[in-house]
């Protein structure tokens, strides 16, 4: 099964962060948007999100695998279901210029677990906020995000 590791950061400078991961792992960010960024990245096999909070920021993030074939998303969501684990499901979820199904698990410390396989790359009607604008649920781990 095809995947690749998913971060989502916080962070106050994006400019600073898109510099210092383009050094770090010598490629360009994959996605640009206002206050949002993304490296999806063969090696290592990572999807690395930012997302700009502003000085103020709290550092919300959240992990996940981004998985290729929607067959690999459902054998690992009934496997977590059958394992007992509280799942959140969505389905055709529109967030961070990407549309996708996924499922979330939170573990025993409150860190959020993503699974998901995007069905569209590009979807602007939830965009990340702008500076000034209230926090939506946009780019966070509730309900969804950055898929």
């Amino acid at each position: 099964m095809k995947s690749r590791v998913h971060i989502s950061l916080m962070v106050t400078d994006m400019e600073a962060a898109v510099g210092f991961y383009s050094r770090l792992f010598g490629a360009e960010a994959s996605k640009r948007r206002p206050r949002y960024a993304n490296f999806k990245l063969d090696s290592p096999a990572l999807h690395l999100a930012l997302i700009e909070g502003g000085s103020d920021a709290s550092p919300q993030r959240h992990y996940g695998v981004e998985l290729f074939e929607a067959e690999h998303l459902a054998a690992l969501q009934a496997k977590a279901a059958e394992a007992g684990l509280k799942l959140r499901i969505e389905e055709q979820i529109s967030c961070c210029y990407a549309v996708g199904d996924k499922f979330w698990a939170e573990d025993p410390d409150g860190n959020s677990w993503e699974f998901w396989v995007r069905t569209d790359d590009e979807a602007d009607s939830l965009a990340p906020v702008q500076a000034g604008e209230p926090q939506s649920s946009c780019c966070r781990p509730e309900p969804s995000c950055c898929g």
